[in-house]
């Protein structure tokens, strides 16, 4: 699996950003990277550092999402989008309850 990392990463990067000079320039800007590097990376030349890796995995969920498959946590995967959901939900029954008791439907 390590073999594919820099493949990993660069699709992860193409999905998160895109193909475009300006999305290698906002991540070199995320990450404090040189441009040449972050090239390297989306052209799966090579990957980031540890340091640089934990920066684009902060801005981009596509990145964490792919370390968290490549590293076998994708249930762990599962229970953080269940939990991004969660709240919004509770919110929205709370809501329809309120309205529920606040309208006479007889």
């Amino acid at each position: 699996m390590m073999d594919a990392f820099p493949k990993l990463i660069a699709d992860a990067l193409h999905a998160e950003w895109g193909s475009t000079l300006s999305s290698r320039k906002i991540v070199s800007r995320i990450t404090n990277a040189n441009e040449r590097a972050v090239k390297n990376w989306f052209e799966a030349r090579n990957g980031p550092s540890g340091e640089n890796l934990v920066e684009l995995m902060k801005h981009s969920d596509a990145v964490f999402d792919t370390m968290l498959v490549a590293s076998e946590r994708r249930g762990r995967l599962q229970a953080i989008k269940l939990e991004a959901m969660e709240r919004p939900l509770r919110e929205l029954l709370g809501l329809i309850e309120a309205g529920r008791r606040g309208v006479d439907f007889h």
